[in-house]
């Protein structure tokens, strides 16, 4: 009988390519390794696959890895394969830790490319050996970016990407240098480089939202007469309180002077001047590096500021009165209550009237000593803009997350029409399937009927009369013609029937999925998690589209009509508009939006 092995395989990427140890060449290596250790005469092998590409190994804060863990302590596997040490992680404590839960469920862990394998007292020590290695070496690299970023600083040039709103980039030349040419012979050559040039329209949108959030002293403030001003970013879209933060808070908009300098001083932040520079202040704009990290902004004692070729826009004194705003706006910043969290279809619910999604607010009036906290349900553009861009009417939270969760359990319930649906949801591909695979076996046979045909038409032409050869030819070309019209079709339906097994493969996980939450977790619904209860609403519902006076849930996972799978609520008399502006409780959508 053969032993039954579950493993998981890791993969990991921190940039996109298609080459070297890509995420599909480190799961091919994986796989091959499987094949070799483990063959199918002896071992029955299940395996999982994770892959998260575009993650650093510095954290193991990825999501596919977080799910690998989360698998492991379900199912135990008994051996988690990568193709290198640094895949799994660059940081020693992070590996020591995941070593010693692997040793707890007793997985092995092996790594490809070093050859290591945790059965042997060896193989583990030389696993830790060589994490201390991987985190020293990333630890360089960061050493040595950080000093590459000093070089850079000094010349104060735009290093390329997009421009921030209110810039273009513009070539200028930087130094001459002697360079071998083809012949070997040195000559002079000018070195490129880029810096930033204002762009008259962008720079008038910086202008104006700084004079906005100086006078509302406010993000939020600032979004909403932004976006009754009709100020749309580059991309056309209306600026959020998060992007304002991010254009106001990075130094590229701020002139170098005494102002500024003074700020970086005393907020130790590393500032440098180049001495050509130094002192010549109202001239020049400033510039960070090492500002981001994969997206996200580092905290400004990370930076390096440095004085740039440009002209800066605001002023110090501006740019460093709006730093101060926004440091003492930050502890009053909304954060959402736990209570206030008990929205179960907050990133479902959507606008009927604008699109927008409809975010969880809560009242003003909230009932003494209870256990809960009343919301209700507004458009994000309605509440971004005040009321001018969209005026759909507010629905209260409780009574509608209450009224659809009431409906879902009617619906999915053992044996209803959807459970029994649900069951049978593959079998129709199944047939087609099989019916694909036979058309392919005739053709098949059809062409090495061809083949044999064609051989022995040319070995014949060895011996028969010279008179008849034109027409012999004209046999062996139409064949060979008819064989490749065959090859085509049978390329065709080979390509059609993986895509029918890929829908089959899809629709049995997910209907898998939804049966599953029926049998076992819709009889306990109330009683599980604010997040498990979000995680299956979002299975079992493709979107919902409302505005107080009817909603709409549309539902995924079946192939029901769009009438069957879309259902309607609209007698919401119980689901007021708890609104008390004016302009909310208008019940009339005027916001343009189709």
């Amino acid at each position: 009988m053969k032993k039954h092995i579950l493993i998981f395989i890791y993969s990991r990427k921190s940039k996109y390519t298609n080459k070297g140890d890509s995420i599909g060449n480190q799961i091919e290596l994986a796989k091959e390794y499987i094949e070799l250790h483990y063959p199918n005469s002896e071992y029955d092998v299940e395996t999982k696959i994770y892959e998260d590409e575009g993650f650093s190994g510095g954290s193991i804060d990825r999501p596919n890895f977080q799910r690998m863990m989360k698998d492991e302590l379900k199912y135990h596997a008994d051996i988690l394969i990568c193709y290198r040490l640094d895949r799994i992680s660059r940081n020693i404590s992070d590996f020591s830790n995941l070593m010693e839960e692997l040793k707890k469920y007793n997985t092995d862990f092996v790594s490809i490319k070093e050859q290591f394998d945790t059965k042997t007292p060896m193989g583990r020590a030389m696993m830790y050996i060589a994490s201390v290695f991987a985190q020293l070496e990333r630890e360089v690299i960061a050493e040595r970016i950080r000093d590459n970023m000093h070089e850079l600083a000094k010349t104060g040039r735009w290093l390329g990407g997009s421009t921030p709103t209110g810039f273009t980039a513009e070539k200028y030349d930087l130094v001459q240098v002697l360079e071998k040419n083809t012949d070997n012979l040195l000559e002079k050559k000018v070195k490129k480089a880029c810096k930033l040039v204002e762009d008259k329209n962008e720079k008038k949108i910086i202008l104006d939202m700084a004079n906005i959030f100086l006078k509302k002293k406010s993000l939020t403030g600032a979004e909403t007469e932004l976006i009754n001003k009709n100020i749309l970013s580059r991309t056309g879209v209306y600026f959020s309180t998060g992007r304002i933060r991010a254009i106001l808070t990075n130094p590229v908009y701020a002139t170098y002077d005494e102002v500024t300098e003074k700020y970086f001083n005393e907020n130790n932040i590393e500032l440098y001047v180049s001495d050509e520079k130094r002192g010549k202040y109202g001239k020049y704009g400033l510039i960070a590096y090492n500002k981001t990290d994969y997206g996200t902004i580092k905290d400004k004692s990370e930076w390096i500021v440095a004085v740039g070729e440009h002209s800066g826009f605001l002023k110090g004194s501006d740019w460093v009165k709006i730093q101060d705003i926004i440091d003492k706006n930050k502890e009053k910043r909304y954060r959402a209550s736990n209570r206030t969290n008990k929205a179960l279809l907050s990133g479902l619910l959507r606008c009927n009237c604008c699109g927008s999604f409809m975010r969880p607010k809560s009242t003003g009036n909230q009932p003494k000593k209870a256990n809960y906290k009343r919301y209700y349900y507004t458009c994000e553009l309605k509440d971004r803009s005040r009321g001018s861009k969209c005026n759909g009417k507010n629905i209260n939270g409780i009574v509608l997350d209450t009224e659809i969760v009431k409906k879902l359990k009617e619906i999915f319930v053992p044996n209803s029409e959807i459970y029994n649906e649900l069951k049978s949801m593959s079998v129709s591909k199944k047939d087609t399937i099989k019916s694909k695979g036979e058309e392919i076996e005739i053709l098949n046979n059809k062409y090495k009927k061809n083949n044999t045909e064609i051989h022995n038409l040319v070995e014949k032409l060895k011996y028969i009369d010279v008179s008849i050869i034109n027409v012999v030819n004209d046999e062996i070309k139409r064949l060979q013609q008819e064989n490749n019209a065959i090859q085509k079709q049978i390329t065709f339906l080979q390509k059609e029937n993986e895509n029918l097994k890929v829908e089959e493969n899809f629709e049995k996980i997910s209907s898998k999925l939804v049966l599953d939450i029926i049998d076992n977790y819709f009889n306990i619904f109330d009683e599980l998690d604010i997040k498990l209860k979000k995680d299956i609403l979002r299975i079992l519902v493709k979107d919902i589209r409302g505005n107080g006076e009817k909603v709409t849930v549309n539902l995924l996972n079946t192939n029901f009509d769009a009438e069957r799978k879309s259902l309607l609520f609209d007698s919401f008399n119980k689901i007021e508009d708890v609104s008390s502006s004016p302009t909310e409780n208008n019940s009339n959508c005027n916001c343009g939006y189709e």
